[in-house]
């Protein structure tokens, strides 16, 4: 028998009012319709409206429409002391929420979590049956079954967070289920986009597009029969739904207003609907305030409109957008909220307005437009929202993501004559980009079936568990063989005297001359490695560049036809909380200019360091981040802490040595631009990390740097006039719309080195290694 899908949410019913709740009654009645077996584990609290603690229903299990519901009893709770942390938090101004930090003490923080809507006795289930469930799904993400329930279940949890931009989703409690969820399921791209500023880019990594469908049975049939008296005949603007300050209704009837004292002889009006105290009524400004209306008064309205209004900044997903579009009508929203936003813009059906001044001037526009334009505008808007809010689609979608349906996938197939292939590389380190490639690689073989190990000559204490040393009993002669090349190594030796299949994958080695006035005896050893390479193409008949900048100079060295195998960048590998006393340090409203990198003089940050002094003169607060190896006796580096010292702007240079993880994450995530002067580089990982933050990149042009960052980015071509680099900088960080333009091209760029696109590519490598023994069994 198939396991359920599990759905833990507070409160659940088919009458249930608010977005979370209708969610979550749709997915689960139309998986079931689908004969998918689902159980929902929920409190016996009817409503949020309710007390928390009252338990309305009967505990047990009840089933109803092809699908178990288990009721389980309320805690109880201190409910003065869980008003009081809300009312604190409905009180934070939202200019002062800071990703990464809590808005209140932590100590506080943890009531919201222990006395809000919870069950012992939910949490007892999941303890005790969670090895009977295929997957659970938890939503929304603000209630104590969520935050209390998903760390029980989290290695098969889902999160559907239904998320805002408010003080809840910066408590510590949240911020966690986040990191600990298996995956993330968002209701829109903007709600997903939302989650990567507030958490970083693991959400990228965990978190699919789910969507959400609207009932269009209602808007199909025309009821303008059923248009209120007080709108037939009129021309006007809609705007739907809870009419209150946190809607953003007050915005829009002074923007009305201001539309028109301009435009006095307008016979524009504006409708609203929807529940709310308060009445916006007013008869000389051809206000018209319906309150709450009937489905099919609604209906009427939507395909009556000129154009909907949807002012909201607080939104996660907004079913009035994709209504109006189902009815062919264009929409104006806010350009602050990233769910509407987004789908705007990704749809082109409507405009976006965030001052005043500019709803009022997109009012103006719709009031001028002819019925053509307005109706071209909403049928883009129509095709959008049969792609996304169709249920059938968005159903097909969650059956995939909760593996309630199959996805054809491609496997890497392991050969009858290669049983192991291992890898060999001078140094195995950690956070090292070629050691965390030799990683990957190890688990795609490993997942293939293949046998495979790594093997160093020197391995980093922190991964002492990702690898073994080497020794010449580490191979047999019949092993496959992928050999890291980056620097001259005695291990080289051992590479070429393998007799077994192998390949050769190039990282390219730093020219000599960079390191010549500073470490000589470095020079020498990456000259005497790059001499290796004329001896090395002799003896491996597969090789790979992780660029075409490195292939073609492994083809300059006599390698046959190298092909090309770029690094995977995971934004998983950020599935840590940032370090939060230094998010607290960097977002204080100085301007945070990170290059990460080795601290190399062909990474050149000394002439960051000299274009930092100009850049100084028109940003005088900003600081310059420079985060590399932490050997401070290291000549180049003392070099780099001279000119600091030199300049007088050693408090603005922070250069801290060796970082953690977190503490990477928390210059990444604060970074305003990322800035590279380097003139050396075979591929870069940090500018794909950068791409990753959404942080906009400067670089120089040079060696690998245009392949890898393409069309993205901006790059230079010359150092000649450092000022105007410098301005170039601060451009880059001012200029909204430049820097929009740039991070658009760089999210679309960092999907190329995700593992999905690489695997393919690698399993290539390994069918050339296959064509090689069974050439040799052939002959």
């Amino acid at each position: 028998m198939n396991k359920p899908i599990a759905l833990i949410t507070p409160w659940f019913g088919e009458s249930l009012k608010g977005g979370a709740e209708q969610h979550a009654w749709q997915i689960t009645t139309r998986l079931a319709a689908r004969g998918h077996s689902i159980e929902v584990l929920t409190t016996c609290c009817r409503s949020f409206f309710d007390d928390w603690a009252e338990n309305y229903y009967p505990s047990g299990t009840t089933s109803q429409l092809g699908f178990t519901v288990r009721r389980f009893p309320a805690s109880p709770r201190d409910y003065h002391a869980f008003d009081d942390l809300n009312r604190e938090l409905l009180g934070c101004d939202s200019k002062r929420l800071l990703p990464g930090i809590p808005p209140v003490q932590k100590e506080h923080a943890a009531i919201w979590t222990q006395q809000n809507i919870n069950s012992s006795a939910l949490e007892n289930h999941l303890i005790q049956y969670k090895d009977n469930y295929k997957a659970f799904v938890f939503l929304p993400y603000l209630y104590g079954v969520i935050l209390r329930g998903l760390p029980l279940v989290a290695e098969r949890a889902w999160l559907q967070p239904c998320l805002h931009d408010e003080a809840y989703a910066y408590l510590p409690d949240i911020t966690n289920i986040f990191y600990q969820a298996h995956g993330l399921l968002f209701i829109s791209a903007g709600e997903m986009q939302l989650a990567a500023q507030l958490y970083g880019p693991m959400v990228f990594a965990k978190g699919e597009v789910a969507g959400a469908g609207i009932e269009l049975d209602s808007l199909i049939s025309d009821h303008r029969g059923d248009l209120p008296f007080s709108v037939t005949n009129q021309r006007f603007l809609l705007c739907l739904g809870r009419r209150d300050t946190g809607k953003g209704v007050n915005r829009l009837v002074a923007a009305f207003r201001a539309f028109r004292q301009s435009h006095p002889s307008t016979k524009l009006h504006l409708v609203l609907a929807g529940p709310g105290e308060e009445c916006y009524t007013d008869a000389a400004q051809d206000i018209i305030d319906l309150g709450l209306v009937s489905e099919k008064e609604k209906a009427a309205l939507l395909q009556s409109c000129l154009a909907l209004c949807q002012p909201s900044t607080n939104e996660s997903f907004s079913r009035v957008l994709f209504e109006a579009w189902t009815c062919g009508k264009p929409v104006i929203a806010h350009r602050n909220c990233l769910a509407t936003a987004i789908a705007v813009q990704s749809s082109q059906g409507g405009w976006l307005a965030g001052v005043e001044d500019e709803w009022a001037v997109k009012i103006a526009q719709i009031d001028s437009s002819d019925t053509h334009t307005l109706t071209s505008i909403g049928m883009k808007g129509r095709d959008y929202a049969w792609r996304m809010a169709d249920w059938d689609q968005v159903i097909t979608r969650y059956e995939f993501l909760l593996g309630l349906k199959a996805r054809t996938k491609t496997y890497l197939l392991p050969s009858r004559k290669i049983k192991a292939i291992h890898q060999l590389l001078p140094n195995l380190a950690y956070g090292d980009a070629i050691s965390n490639q030799a990683i990957q690689i190890r688990e795609w073989l490993s997942n293939a079936g293949y046998h495979s190990e790594i093997f160093a000559q020197s391995i980093d204490p922190k991964i002492n568990h990702q690898g073994q040393y080497y020794r010449a009993e580490s191979l047999t002669a019949t092993d496959g063989l992928l050999y890291h090349h980056s620097i001259g190594s005695d291990i080289t030796l051992a590479a070429i005297m393998h007799s077994g299949p192998k390949a050769l994958i190039y990282h390219n080695i730093t020219p000599e001359k960079f390191f010549q006035p500073y470490r000589p005896e470095f020079a020498r050893l990456l000259r005497h490695g790059r001499e290796e390479l004329w001896g090395l193409a002799h003896s491996f008949a597969v090789s790979a560049g992780d660029s075409t900048f490195n292939s073609e100079e492994l083809e300059l060295h006599g390698f046959n036809s190298s092909m090309v195998l770029p690094l995977t960048v995971d934004p998983n590998q950020w599935a840590i909380p940032p370090d939060e006393e230094l998010m607290r340090q960097l977002q204080d409203g100085k301007s945070n200019l990170l290059f990460v990198g080795r601290n190399a003089p062909n990474k050149c940050q000394h002439h960051l360091i000299k274009c930092f002094v100009y850049y100084l003169t028109m940003d005088p607060d900003a600081r310059l981040i420079l985060i590399g190896n932490g050997d401070f006796q290291d000549p180049y580096m003392q070099y780099l802490k001279q000119m600091a010292t030199q300049y007088n702007i050693s408090q603005q240079v922070v250069m801290p040595g060796h970082v953690t993880d977190a503490q990477l994450h928390a210059y990444y995530r604060t970074a305003h631009l990322f800035w590279s002067m380097s003139e050396h580089e075979g591929f870069c990982v940090p500018l794909i990390e950068a791409m990753w933050f959404d942080i906009p990149i400067l670089a120089f042009r040079s060696s690998a740097v245009p392949e890898t960052m393409a069309d993205s980015g901006l790059i230079f071509n010359d150092k000649k006039d450092l000022l105007l680099i410098a301005a170039m900088a601060r451009k880059l960080i001012k200029d909204i719309a430049l820097k929009n333009t740039v991070i658009s091209k760089q999210q679309l760029r960092r999907q190329a080195f995700l593992e999905k696109n690489i695997s393919p590519k690698f399993a290539v490598l390994v069918n050339l290694l296959q064509e090689l023994v069974a050439n040799a069994y052939s002959t």
